[in-house]
């Protein structure tokens, strides 16, 4: 039995390129289904969550205190009867943390307590994001995956991101954007060439196995073909691609503040994610829109309700701040769910925000407002998260409509010139020379390099 194991790791891992895009469409196939799995886990605990105020039990307001409810159910969950404290926060740059330090290696128990706990809390009415879950759940499969087959670090690494490709791809119905998401997310300023390959496999396997189920409808729905033709709505993207600067450092700097304060308090871990969620209560009881992934909210939005009107702007922007604080407290505190959803949400808001303002200071001038609502999402997770070419093919995925792409190039690209000293992911690098994982290979490259002229 040891001889066959070992005889299969050996062709999955020497034997080139084929057998390789063959494991990543394994690793595809397994987080596609995992993925579905989660699609009517967190559907159906929405629902018996939900439940007391279908049946008008329960009045509205009463709904603030689930998020603290959920809140302690996930601090026990992860610190008491799990005990994978690693699955607190988001996920995403766990992953990043791990490629870069740990080899691709994450516990088995990673995946199924992540699904649980995100479930939770995002049930609960956390305000997080379903990215950060799916993308630690996929890159768990892959590392156990690479864990049975004896994988080397290299390798790892490379299946990691594919697992990760897998998740987004799959939960965002976006094939190519979770590949290259995945990619890029990284580095500040470079991406992971060598896994795009079976990143982009793994992604469409997952993507076309969670579709089979759950349906090829667009996560935005309702959005119209946006002719793209006039030079100053052009202006005008890149305007808001600089608007959203402020609102992205606000939006960081509030998270690292929160996750660095709940670090230095002295409760119990376990304890941690109920405060969070108790301070969430008093946001949701004047911002309902902040609970959960919000992405209803942005349908309503791009269904033509973008108000034009002083107190209008002012209300989206309470909007914006209530989501800021709300995802500071959720995933800072260690509630389990990603900070990619909520920067898409807020992203789109100031978009609709911006284009309030627009309208305000000149009515008329700008064809079809909604577009910046798309635009703002686009270029807000540019600048946050520092992978441009993914935010913007992200949101064509999600809205199935590529009409906008030249304004959402421009605003990524004016948005990440304003935020290039900061990254939602602290566990960025700024490129391959900085990354731990690449060190051998450069190390390597010197030597060749060193021994060629050591020779002429």
């Amino acid at each position: 039995m040891k001889r066959f194991h070992r005889t299969i790791a050996k062709l999955l891992v020497v034997n080139g390129y084929l057998p390789k895009l063959a494991l990543a469409a394994v690793i595809g196939g397994v987080t596609g289904l995992v993925a579905v799995a989660f699609h009517f886990g967190l559907w159906a605990a929405m629902e018996f969550v939900r439940l007391p105020w279908t049946l008008g039990i329960l009045p509205w307001w009463a709904f603030a205190i689930v998020p603290a409810i959920g809140g302690l159910a996930v601090g026990l969950f992860i610190h008491k009867v799990a005990r994978a404290p690693e699955t607190a926060g988001q996920g995403t740059d766990k992953m990043i943390y791990s490629f870069h330090h740990q080899g691709g290696n994450v516990r088995a128990r990673v995946a199924p307590v992540k699904f649980i706990a995100s479930i939770i809390t995002l049930s609960t009415g956390g305000s997080a994001g379903y990215e950060g879950p799916i993308s630690q759940i996929g890159s768990g499969i892959a590392s156990t995956i690479c864990k049975f087959f004896k994988m080397p670090r290299m390798l790892r690494g490379q299946f990691l991101l594919a697992g990760t490709a897998a998740g987004l791809g799959a939960i965002f119905k976006a094939p190519l954007a979770g590949a290259l998401t995945s990619v890029e997310m990284l580095y500040r300023e470079d991406f992971e060439s060598n896994a795009f390959a079976t990143s982009i496999v793994s992604s469409v396997v997952s993507f076309t196995v969670y579709i089979a189920f759950v349906g090829t409808a667009p996560i935005i729905s309702g959005v119209s073909a946006f002719p793209f033709t006039n030079g100053v709505e052009l202006l005008a993207c890149a305007l808001l691609g600089i608007f959203c600067f402020p609102f992205s450092y606000m939006y960081v700097r509030c998270y690292y503040a929160a996750e660095r304060r709940f670090n230095k308090w002295t409760a119990p871990a376990w304890l941690k994610p109920a405060v969070g969620g108790a301070l969430i209560s008093l946001l949701v009881l004047v911002y309902p829109e902040v609970s959960g992934g919000g992405f209803d909210f942005i349908d309503h939005l791009m269904s033509g309700l973008v108000p034009h009107s002083d107190v209008g702007v002012l209300l989206l922007l309470g909007v914006v701040l209530a989501k800021i604080v709300a995802t500071a407290l959720t995933v800072g505190s260690g509630g389990s769910g990603g900070v990619f959803g909520p920067s898409l949400f807020i992203g789109g808001v100031v978009g609709a925000m911006f284009a309030g303002i627009c309208e305000l200071v000149a009515p008329g001038f700008i064809r079809m407002p909604e577009m910046f609502i798309l635009v703002g999402m686009a270029a807000f997770f540019a600048g946050a998260s520092k992978a441009p070419i993914a935010g913007v093919v992200m949101v064509c995925e999600m809205t199935g409509s590529y009409s906008l792409l030249p304004g959402l190039l421009i605003a990524a690209v004016m948005h990440m010139a304003f935020s290039r000293n900061w990254t939602i992911y602290k566990s960025q690098v700024l490129n391959k020379f900085a990354s731990p994982a690449h060190r051998r290979d450069m190390d390597r490259e010197l030597l060749q390099a060193y021994d060629k002229i050591s020779r002429q």
